[in-house]
Parts: C-alpha cells; sequence; structure tokens
C-alpha cells in the first residue's frame, strides 16, 4: 500500500515538474538578470537581451511579447527590444533562457 501511494507522489511530482519545472527555475535564477539601471524603472524602457546561444525564431517571436523587437546589437545573441514596460521587464528576467537584461546604450 505505501509503495503504491509513493508511485502516486513520484508521478504527480513528474506531472508537475513538467508543467511548472521551466517557470520556476527562472524565476529562481532571475535574480542579478536585470540590470540594476532597470530595476527602478517606472516607465518602458529599451533594453538589450543577451542570450547564452544563438537564437532560432522561437525565441525571437517570444522576445517581440515583452517589447518592440529592434534588431540586433553588435551579435546575434544580444536582442534589441523597444518600449519594455516594468512589468513586462520583471517577466523578461524570469526566463531561464535569457542570461541578461541592460539598458541599451
Amino acid at each position: 500500500m505505501r509503495a503504491a501511494w509513493m508511485r502516486l507522489l513520484l508521478g504527480a511530482t513528474l506531472i508537475l515538474a513538467c508543467l511548472f519545472g521551466q517557470d520556476l527555475a527562472g524565476w529562481a535564477t532571475s535574480p542579478g538578470k536585470v540590470a540594476p539601471a532597470l530595476l527602478e524603472a517606472n516607465a518602458p524602457v529599451n533594453v538589450v537581451v543577451v542570450l547564452d546561444f544563438t537564437p532560432e525564431r522561437f525565441h525571437n517571436e517570444r522576445l517581440a511579447l515583452y517589447g518592440v523587437f529592434s534588431g540586433r546589437d553588435k551579435a546575434v545573441n544580444r536582442i534589441k527590444l523597444r518600449m519594455v514596460s516594468p512589468d513586462k521587464l520583471r517577466r523578461l528576467g524570469n526566463l531561464i533562457w535569457v542570461a541578461r537584461v541592460e539598458p541599451m546604450g
């Protein structure tokens, strides 16, 4: 009987990890991703999103949900976004595949 409960608990844990694991990992790693100068923003800002890999179409489309896609910044993995609201800025830092969010200079 106890083994059946353990299997059920393990199965439920695996399902929850599949559903929410990426969001939880992004939340856990978000401190420090957004540049300190951007944390106090109270109006839309222009940023550069830095990735540790070469982005594919999915990544570009997903990032465009957070601001206006504005091209690259000197490298393929540095994406310019304009008009990113403070709320979306925090959510952008929660994406697990985003390495850093810097002010556009």
